[in-house]
């Protein structure tokens, strides 16, 4: 089972040991009390959600890319004088002899240290900045910096204790007040983080938010996990919450209710989101859940 899948399981209560709480309690009520006790449900709607990845992303430095990026770029032009030289000696020394074979050679290995120059230039970008930025064109990489400079972008890098670097796609970074920015994971970081052994993921994010990502800014971060998973959203009014453990009653018919616990489940704008216990159409009671309970009080006092 996938890191995120785990995660969504073990946060929805979906666990060895879910057995353990309560059972099911059923409440008989007749139609005249339930209308006194104002006694309201409404039919659970069927969800799907993705599972998630939380963590937090942190705006990097992109000087260090920039200076590496210029010094490629003056790595090339200095391979292609040396190699055009190291030709053209070759050719004279071939012909006339006039350069000598001495000459022709030095200009031979002078290319030859250029390219291995370029070459260890270009395998740095990989050592440090990952594979994503290795794989750039010399135009792309060059068109990258200069929207970095230019506050049309900003790099981040996105660590989380369970581990990123299997996830593509978006992630989301909560600014505050400043909104939400979105972020296009280019792919794992190449460095570490030696607080939470994670090795990251290196992400772009674009847009007027990237002027809001100064280096050094730490803003929570999401990545969507790909996983998605069915169940419903029990509303925040119908749960119950007694004795360390949550409740919500669903309506069995027109004179019984059963209090169910309800296991694990992830916060959501409108309640929990729970993977079982519960099934779509089931009316839960939304109002009058608190009275509901209470009348059980007199039953377990019997």
């Amino acid at each position: 089972m996938s890191h995120p899948l785990r995660a969504l399981v073990l946060a929805l209560g979906l666990a060895a040991s879910a057995p353990a709480l309560a059972a099911p309690i059923l409440l008989k009520m007749d139609a005249p009390t339930q209308a006194r006790l104002g006694v309201v449900t409404a039919p659970l709607a069927a969800v799907r959600k993705t599972a998630s990845v939380s963590g937090f992303a942190r705006a990097v430095d992109p000087v260090p890319l920039a200076t590496l990026d210029s010094d490629i770029a003056a790595a090339v032009a200095a391979l292609g004088a040396s190699q055009a030289e190291a030709t053209r000696t070759r050719a004279l020394n071939a012909a006339d002899q006039t350069v000598s074979k001495k000459a022709a050679e030095a200009a031979a290995a002078q290319a030859r240290a250029d390219a291995a120059k370029l070459a260890l230039l270009r395998r740095r970008l990989g050592l440090e900045w990952g594979p994503s930025v290795q794989a750039m064109s010399d135009a792309r990489r060059g068109r990258l910096i200069g929207d970095l400079a230019a506050g049309r972008a900003a790099l981040v890098r996105i660590d989380a204790s369970s581990g990123l670097s299997h996830l593509r796609g978006t992630a989301t970074i909560d600014l505050g007040a400043s909104g939400v920015a979105r972020a296009a994971i280019l792919g794992p970081a190449r460095v570490g983080d030696p607080r939470l052994q994670s090795t990251g993921l290196l992400a772009l994010v674009t847009g007027p938010q990237a002027m809001r990502m100064g280096v050094g800014t730490v803003a929570p971060a999401t990545i969507a996990a790909g996983v998605e998973v069915s169940g419903v959203v029990v509303p925040r009014a119908a749960l119950l919450r007694t004795a360390g453990q949550t409740f919500a009653y669903v309506r069995r018919d027109a004179g019984s209710f059963e209090r169910r616990p309800v296991v694990g489940g992830l916060a959501d704008p409108a309640g929990l989101f729970v993977a079982g216990g519960f099934r779509p159409g089931e009316p839960a009671v939304i109002k009058g859940a608190s009275q509901l309970f209470a009348a059980e009080t007199p039953s377990k006092a019997e």
